[in-house]
């Protein structure tokens, strides 16, 4: 009995030994252990970045600065690995504990995913003329506004700035095609904009599309006629584990370019010299013999004007995901600190964002979150207060005369001004008038878009969705001016304190509804997406005004003459749409668009209009009969043709006003009663841009080469134009608007790329190239040409050319004056001679006036390029961008200010080569004050007119990313210098030759664009 009970112990013990043993080796079999390798291009190079992340687990990681990376992971297990521009690996461990992966490069990301209008498309099934901006060379340069990082990167694309900060850019697709609003549509993660986006931050952007033909964009509509920039924000990964970023850089900004003017000896020998031979006396400023004479102040205005700025960022993003969800929070600040002395301008951006998206069964939700605030100090200028027309601030200054003190502690308020009975000169102290006056504009932005997709049907092939999508966009902009008492000497004194305090805010929602249907058989494959779109704006303004009040306390309230106004602009629309999108054997292509939008901007009967679009593509080399060259590895042909509209004009301008406060008197009795005080044209309409391009894209060997090119012709019809009426109509509007004019722009695009990703060092070489050829159809009725201030719009010919007279030299003796046809009694040896070129009845007539004006050139450039080079070689790596514009000249009001002959303003250096008995020179004219001869007058005389040619080196960027490292926190980081706007080779003689084009009848007229200044920036980029 005992040795039986002995025996089934041991049995129960050697069972229990199994058990155990049987638990712990299982344990042995899933246990992690850290399983090392290195992922390597196909000529051995390590690759940095590439995601590495285990087979339906969680566990992920990414490769470091020389492709090495770890991770802890069961031997059994499958390593998925992905880096963009390479084709995804699945890697089984198989008990190995050192792996080396091989990622073969994809050739040219043929099978990318593109946003375009409500979903997406392979790259190697576009028809439509889109192009994909390379969002990663965006972010190697700092901007305010997204929109300039636009500038040279992709054909098609001209890109025009301020170099203030917070300055939005004025960007044109495919030329100049509307008298109205020519900015294009932005689309940020679905949701269309009605303002711009520069209250977002770069740091956010994940992919950026821009739509440039009606065949692409016709699914926008009523929206779409100047292009459409599609935005999509950055999102988490499946299956990622917390990923940290942080990015941060420091420049200072300095502006590199200096106007030469002349000192104060050249300023006052020009001056005399101008007043004498004007027949008037000279300043006692500028006169040695007066006892006012001013002989010891020599002020160089730019000096003092100037100082460096510098700008600053800080982002950092969170991501990752599970099974089910994705997550990116990011948070930024810009700071841009400017380079005018006194409170601006400058410009504060704090941005806030948060994006989601969650999956369960058939249904997907997301959320995407933003807030912005920021703060602009902008370049004061105030109209009221600085009366007589004055220029933009940055030429006040360069104007300035030499003679004036910056300083004085004897004026009021400490700054120095000039005296009408000393200088005589109206000469505006810059820096006390940006350093005494205070303008700023603080903007508070919410953006929110969630949307929710279901998978109605997924059978047999059969795949339908449906997607709603809602936005809601709040901006809310506060103004805020004061203007404190001031004296700054003669013109500019003021002994009341003024105060507005305007308000703005801006309501944009919108709500999508789309099915999308997918069906995939034999050769066949179809996408077809049908959806209805609602959106309203409301524009609230409320301004507010009030003077002498106590300036430690600046409330409207606290002041007296207070006035209030305001107003309340609704603007809806509503679109139906629908995309056709057919693929046979991946060889031939189809796309069909088709919406139709209603506008709140037109009247009853005009409100809806229809925009088609259809394209098809010819994949050739997916053709067996056409035996290509080997080299040849893609290529497809491509073109489209399509409709748009553009009701960018306003709200409710085809509406009459009344006034009804008007007074009437009956036989001696006041009655009170209205009147209308506008001409209106009840029956404006859309305008239609009907756009047709053809096209190829192409790569070559593999992969390393890749073109595209395509011509465009896009024809504006119908387009809104404001038609003069006389004066003597009593309408307050003296050019009521009116469908009448047609505008023609045409041109071809070229990209191309050359790509060496092989071996320790590789590198990119990129270029795009673009023309315009701009023609003026039609004006409005019976109008054949219009002359605007120095530029004539003639019907056949390009819009805003210059226009004026022609120069043959300057007259050397009173018998050259007499020869040749009378231009002014007062003309004298020195003054220009303008060619006699008609009269009334079309031939020269002996008498120069305006009949004798004649086309001087272009003001629009016929070419735009750009150029970026990327290198890189073990950790190192570097980039270089250039861009540039050709074929217009440019009317810059600074130059020709400085070249003046009649009033007390300082000079260019040019001005010393003036004409005179001892200097008788043919270019520059004499100076005389009053310019008895009009030598200012619009003319091509020298400088009149500059070449508007430039090329920029926009970029050099040097980076470094630190390899083995030894924190495991710490996945990678970088630190780089960057140098930007480093020099422009330019003939202009202005600051900007690329400056903001924003009028289209004076299309080469600048102002005064504020310089851009050259960046020097040094930062940091790291992963945890």
């Amino acid at each position: 009995m005992n040795i039986y009970i002995l025996n089934n112990s041991f049995r129960y013990v050697r069972f229990g030994l199994l058990l155990i043993g049987l638990f712990l080796s299982t344990m042995v079999l899933a246990q992690t252990s850290p399983i090392k390798g290195k992922v390597a291009d196909e000529s051995g190079a390590g690759l940095p970045g590439a995601t590495i992340r285990i087979k339906g687990k969680t566990g992920a990681t990414a490769s470091d600065a020389n492709g090495n990376f770890a991770i802890q992971a069961v031997s059994n297990d499958v390593l998925i690995v992905n880096l963009i521009g390479f084709t995804a690996q699945e890697v089984p461990i198989n008990g190995r504990p050192q792996l080396s992966i091989q990622l073969k490069p994809s050739v040219k990301e043929l099978g990318e995913v593109v946003v375009v209008g409500y979903g997406t498309q392979l790259k190697k099934d576009l028809t439509g003329s889109v192009s994909i901006v390379n969002t990663k060379e965006l972010k190697k340069t700092s901007a305010s506004d997204i929109g300039q990082l636009l500038q040279g990167r992709t054909a098609g694309i001209a890109v025009t700035n301020d170099g203030q900060p917070g300055a939005s850019p004025t960007i044109r697709i495919r030329g100049l095609a509307s008298f109205n609003n020519q900015q294009p549509l932005y689309v940020v993660d679905g949701i269309m904009l009605s303002n711009t986006p520069r209250d977002f931050s770069p740091n956010d952007i994940e992919s950026m599309q821009v739509l440039k033909d009606g065949t692409a964009a016709a699914i926008y509509g009523a929206a779409a006629a100047n292009g459409v920039i599609i935005i999509t924000t950055r999102q988490g990964k499946k299956n990622s584990p917390l990923s940290i970023e942080y990015n941060t850089y420091f420049g200072a900004d300095k502006i590199w370019q200096k106007i030469p003017v002349v000192d104060r000896a050249g300023y006052q020998l020009l001056n005399n010299e101008s007043q004498l031979n004007g027949g008037q006396t000279m300043a006692p400023a500028n006169d040695p013999a007066s006892p006012k004479y001013i002989g010891n102040i020599d002020t160089d205005w730019q000096k003092e004007g100037l100082k460096t700025g510098y700008r600053m960022n800080h982002n950092l993003n969170f991501s990752g995901g599970g099974e089910n969800s994705t997550f990116n929070v990011s948070l930024d600040y810009f700071k841009q600190g400017g380079t005018f002395v006194g409170n601006g301008p400058d410009y504060n951006r704090y941005t806030g964002r948060i994006n989601t998206t969650q999956s369960k069964g058939i249904f997907k939700f997301g959320q995407s979150l933003s807030y912005t605030h920021s703060k602009e100090n902008s370049l004061t200028f105030r109209g009221d207060v600085l009366t007589g027309g004055r220029p933009p601030l940055i030429n006040d200054l360069v104007i300035a005369i030499p003679t004036q003190l910056v300083y004085d502690p004897t004026m009021p308020n400490g700054y120095g001004g000039t005296q009408s009975d000393r200088e005589r000169a109206i000469s505006l102290n810059v820096p006390a008038v940006n350093s005494m006056f205070t303008n700023f504009t603080e903007v508070d932005r919410i953006f929110g878009v969630a949307w929710a997709e279901a998978q109605l049907l997924n059978l047999n092939g059969h795949s339908l969705k449906y997607k709603v999508n809602a936005g809601y966009d709040k901006t809310i902009a506060r103004d805020f001016a004061f203007q404190p008492t001031f004296d700054l000497g003669f013109f500019f004194k003021q002994t009341v304190n003024r105060l507005d305090d305007n308000s703005r805010t801006y309501t944009n929602a919108l709500v999508d509804n789309t099915l999308t249907y997918d069906k995939k058989f034999d050769k066949h494959t179809f996408n077809a997406v049908l959806g209805v779109s609602y959106n309203k704006n409301t524009a609230l303004v409320r301004s507010g005004h009030a003077e002498q009040l106590d300036p430690n306390y600046l409330v409207l309230g606290n002041g007296s003459n207070k006035t209030v106004d305001g107003s309340l602009t609704p603007y809806a629309f509503f679109g139906l749409f629908g995309r056709l999108n057919y693929n046979y054997d991946d060889k031939y292509l189809l796309t069909a668009n088709f919406r139709r939008d209603g506008s709140s901007r037109f009247g009853y009967g005009y409100k809806y209009g229809n925009f088609p679009g259809i394209s098809a593509g010819w994949r050739i080399s997916k053709e067996a009969f056409i035996h290509l060259p080997k080299w040849i590895t893609e290529l497809k042909l491509r073109g489209g043709y399509g409709q748009l509209g553009n009701a960018n004009i306003g709200d409710f301008r085809y509406l009459a006003l009344l006034n009804p406060n008007i007074v009437y008197n009956f036989n001696g009795t006041k009655v009170t009663g209205g009147a209308q005080t506008n001409v209106i044209d009840p029956n404006i309409h859309w305008e239609t841009k009907t756009t047709s391009n053809i096209g190829i894209d192409a790569t070559f060997f593999d992969g390393a080469i890749d073109l595209t090119a395509e011509y465009y012709n896009n024809k504006a019809t119908d387009a809104l134009i404001g038609e003069p009426i006389p004066a003597s109509v009593g309408s307050n509007d003296t050019a009521p608007l009116t469908n009448a004019a047609s505008i023609r722009n045409t041109g071809i695009e070229i990209n191309i790329g050359y790509h060496n990703n092989k071996g320790a060092f590789t590198y990119n070489v990129s270029g795009n190239l673009s023309t315009v050829k701009n023609t003026l159809l039609a004006l409005s009725s019976g109008e054949t040409s219009r002359i605007v201030g120095g530029f004539v719009n003639t019907v056949g010919h390009e819009i805003g050319r210059h226009y004026g007279r022609v120069v043959e030299g300057v007259f050397q003796n009173a018998d050259e004056i007499k020869n040749h046809a009378f231009q002014n009694a007062f003309t004298a040896p020195g003054d220009l001679k303008f060619k006699d070129i008609s009269g009334p009845d079309g031939k020269p007539d002996g008498v120069i006036n305006d009949l004798d004006r004649a086309d001087l050139g272009s003001s629009l450039p016929k070419v735009y390029y750009g150029l970026n080079f990327t290198a890189g070689y073990k950790g190192f790596d570097f980039t270089l961008f250039l861009s540039g514009a050709a074929g217009n000249l440019i009317n810059g009001s600074l130059y020709r200010t400085l070249m003046h002959t009649t009033d007390y303003l300082n000079y260019h250096e040019d001005a010393l080569n003036r004409w005179t008995p001892a200097n008788p020179n043919n270019e520059y004219p004499r100076l005389a004050a009053n310019d008895p001869n009009q030598n200012g007058i619009e003319s091509d005389r020298k400088n009149w007119l500059q070449k508007g040619d430039y090329l920029r080196i926009n970029t050099i960027s040097l980076g470094y990313t630190i390899p083995k490292l030894k924190v495991k926190w710490l996945q990678s980081i970088r630190v780089y210098a960057t140098a930007q706007n480093v020099y422009t080779f330019q003939y202009y003689k202005g600051y900007n030759p690329d400056f903001a084009q924003t009028r289209p009848f004076e299309p080469g007229y600048d102002p005064g664009s504020f310089p851009t200044p050259r960046t020097l920036m040094m930062g940091l980029q790291a992963r945890f």
